[in-house]
């Protein structure tokens, strides 16, 4: 079958190769193979060809691909019931999704009122969002939340969750063109972290309280500074690491955190009934059944119109490696996502 493998460590122009030679996987235990209608790019896909850290690591040849969306024919024990349905789900530890054919552990039901690519765009941005405004910040109507990288897939799914919610929010982009998308997204106040001052924004738009929450999904040296935009007893939410070259493993001061008198919430999206091993590596992951929960309110989100993922570009297998520079270097709105139905 066809695939986008990393065959070798480097940018991901260099790096990349789409291989029509590369196996049908097998589903185990528990996952179901879907053939592939779309699936989307996600930015650790950039440190995974670098070589660099990040959440899951793999040593060359492997293929990329974390969020997919299709039609399952293929299952394992004790999954067999998703065969024919249409699906949207992750691949077992985020690899080899950009495939024709690809497995996946955490399975759903694709929303309906989503064709394909949005689908393939909507699982881990609104799920990891859910999970860090409702189940870690349990985000109240009329708090503020400060979102973070606004115009990325992340954060515009954390701006549509936030305003679901009833809660006010101030968004922070890269330049006028994403601002501008952050505020169709309904972000009542938009920030450009290239010409303004973040803190005196944050202070100014809400009258030198700061936010009730802070929804962090880059993380990196902006870090310290989101901490100064916390109200009193204010929630910041780890949710990734993307501006961090060590994967958020950095040291961060807890100083700062005492003085602001702040609650740090980490966030891991991961449905699974964690088994001790992982909980000494200091995994210790939502249940299934957590999944399944937050999976069924978003679909009731879905179809009321309140939330729609936001796919910045369509593109084919061959133009991954392009798509994935674009990344690196900032020049992405939504999610990108590669059709192949």
């Amino acid at each position: 079958m066809r695939a986008v493998r990393v065959v070798r460590q480097g940018e991901p122009v260099d790096a990349i190769e789409v291989r029509d030679d590369v196996d049908v996987p097998e589903p185990g235990p528990g996952q179901v193979r879907v053939a592939v209608a779309a699936a989307s790019l996600n930015f650790g896909d950039v440190a995974r060809c670098r070589g660099g850290v990040a959440a899951v690591m793999a040593q060359p040849p492997f293929t990329l691909g974390m969020d997919v969306a299709g039609v399952v024919e293929a299952a394992g024990e004790g999954a067999e019931h998703w065969v024919g349905r249409r699906v949207v789900g992750m691949s077992p530890q985020s690899l080899g999704g950009l495939a024709e054919k690809a497995l996946a552990g955490s399975v759903f039901d694709a929303p309906p009122e989503l064709d394909d690519a949005e689908a393939a765009a909507f699982t881990l941005p609104f799920h990891v969002s859910y999970l860090a405004l409702h189940e870690r910040a349990a985000l109240q109507p009329g708090e503020t939340v400060l979102v973070r990288g606004g115009a990325s897939a992340v954060g515009t799914a954390a701006i549509q969750l936030a305003r679901a919610a009833g809660a006010t929010v101030i968004a922070t982009a890269g330049g006028p063109d994403k601002t501008r998308l952050c505020a169709e997204l309904g972000a009542e106040v938009t920030i450009d972290h290239t010409t303004a001052d973040v803190f005196d924004a944050v202070m100014d738009a809400t009258g030198d309280r700061g936010a009730d929450v802070i929804f962090d999904p880059i993380g990196g040296e902006q870090t310290e500074t989101l901490w100064t935009c916390g109200a009193l007893g204010g929630r910041y939410l780890a949710v990734g690491f993307n501006d961090d070259p060590e994967s958020g493993l950095t040291g961060r001061p807890l100083r700062k955190l005492s003085m602001a008198n702040m609650s740090v919430l980490g966030v891991l999206l991961a449905y699974l009934d964690t088994p001790r091993d992982f909980r000494r590596f200091g995994i210790n992951a939502f249940p299934p059944a957590t999944g399944e929960r937050v999976h069924a309110a978003l679909l009731e989100l879905v179809a009321s119109g309140s939330i729609r993922p936001v796919v910045g570009r369509r593109i084919g297998m061959d133009d991954v490696a392009g798509a994935l520079a674009d990344h690196a270097a900032r020049r992405t709105t939504g999610r990108t996502v590669v059709v192949l139905g």
